[in-house]
């Protein structure tokens, strides 16, 4: 049988997309994660991962092999939450902050289905794009776009969103299709930010990636209302694909630059490592994680 703690690496190391930001997520040494890895490969007699010095990727029986992993981890983590749930009243205040573009509906529903499970915990939840002070202001949670600075705190990967940059037909037939990252500077974008958000897009991945900037059209916090400026001809948008996936279908909004994909946006639950990861935080990350953890549950996680 596979070692199910190298399989566990296997797949924190597929989700991460690298070892070296594996090794950040779950805060053990690289060279760690790719020693176990290779003892798994070693053990299974195949290669699972393509390796070199600037890419990684999964070989055909890697893709196959990682979704088993993934199964078999998560009903490990199921399992051992009940178990460390069951010696323990999950109970006391726990408080939130939560970014402003997050849905607050989804968010409300999150609740309203955590409190019905464990009706003695009391919710504080706050929605506010303020960098939170955990401790000084008495938070227990903050969840937190990545890449995030380095601290003390502990970040616990919630889950991930694909962008892709869309603009309607109608824009487009105006102003003409971006053929380079450096042409998109002619044209107008909705930033979907806060005051303090610049007008410029990640494009690219690894070695190509590159900072492109827009002239911003609109600013709002909101990506439903992003979604719509798009559709209603204003300017080109960055969304998850999960948001716009029926539009792109339908062709109400079309890609730009598909050839240049960019880094999945990655979403934490920030907490102080003086809790000692509180049977509350616990349960509360679980729960989030489990409710919205597959793409069609992100379909609008932000709102």
């Amino acid at each position: 049988m596979p070692d199910l703690n190298g399989m566990a690496l296997f797949a924190a190391v597929v989700r991460s997309q690298g070892f070296s930001q594996a090794a950040r997520d779950i805060g053990m040494p690289k060279s760690t994660i790719s020693r176990k890895v290779a003892q798994l490969e070693e053990e299974l007699g195949v290669r699972l991962l393509q390796r070199d010095s600037r890419n990684l990727s999964l070989t055909q029986v890697g893709t196959l092999f990682y979704q088993h992993c993934e199964t078999i981890v998560n009903e490990l983590e199921a399992a051992k939450a009940v178990i460390e749930h069951t010696h323990a009243d999950v109970s006391g205040s726990l408080r939130i902050a939560i970014p402003v573009s997050f849905s607050q509906e989804l968010i409300a529903n999150l609740c309203s289905g955590f409190l019905r499970l464990y009706p003695s915990v009391e919710l504080d939840v706050q929605f506010t794009d303020s960098d939170v002070g955990l401790v000084g202001e008495g938070y227990d949670i903050a969840i937190k776009y990545g890449p995030l600075q380095p601290s003390d705190n502990v970040a616990r990967l919630l889950f991930e969103r694909q962008p892709i940059l869309v603009a309607s037909p109608g824009y487009l037939k105006k102003h003409g299709t971006p053929a380079t990252p450096k042409e998109l500077g002619q044209h107008a974008g909705i930033l979907l930010g806060t005051t303090r958000s610049a007008p410029i897009w990640p494009l690219g991945k690894g070695g190509r990636k590159t900072m492109v900037s827009f002239n911003r059209k609109v600013r709002v916090n909101s990506a439903v209302m992003v979604r719509q400026l798009a559709l209603d001809d204003f300017g080109i948008a960055m969304l998850s694909h999960a948001q716009c996936k029926k539009d792109l279908a339908s062709g109400a909004l079309l890609p730009i630059l598909p050839e240049w994909p960019m880094e999945p946006f990655k979403v934490y639950g920030v907490y102080s490592s003086r809790k000692q990861l509180a049977t509350n935080i616990s349960v509360f990350l679980d729960f989030f994680i489990k409710r919205f953890g597959s793409q069609e549950s992100l379909l609008g996680m932000m709102g």
